[in-house]
């Protein structure tokens, strides 16, 4: 079996996240239930523990108005009724500590009826995550 590098990956990542925010996204009143749903996405690398990736996601998500509705692993899916912005993560590396500093690959995709809803959730919640500081190790 090939394995597969890191865009691969992600570009395979993103295409499952953006297939689940497609089912996840409820339609709304009449005029909006037409529009077609519009995503946005984007990745970035963070230095940190990979144990502590899921409790940074869940955070940026409460942090900005979204509620978890599902964890599956490497991921943490929230919505707010009218968004639904999915954080996945996974370590930059296949020789990492979990409880060590490390490389953590993490992509934010948020989908929506309005672009800039969805836009706007994608930053908000990354902005989040790469402004989450550590101040002991791990």
């Amino acid at each position: 079996m090939k394995k597969l590098s890191v865009p691969p990956r992600l570009r395979l990542l993103l295409a499952a996240s953006a297939v689940a925010c497609a089912a996840l996204v409820p339609a709304a009143a009449t005029a909006s239930a037409q529009a077609p749903l519009v995503w946005h996405s984007g990745w970035f690398v963070k230095s940190m523990c990979y144990q502590d990736a899921r409790q940074f996601s869940s955070s940026a998500l409460t942090r900005n108005g979204f509620r978890t509705e599902y964890t599956p692993p490497n991921a943490v899916v929230g919505g707010n009724g009218s968004t639904i912005v999915v954080v996945s993560y996974a370590p930059a590396q296949t020789s990492y500590s979990p409880s060590s500093f490390s490389k953590v690959y993490f992509t934010v995709t948020a989908t929506s009826n309005v672009s800039s809803s969805a836009e706007l959730a994608r930053n908000r919640v990354r902005q989040s995550i790469v402004g989450q500081t550590y101040f002991d190790g791990c």
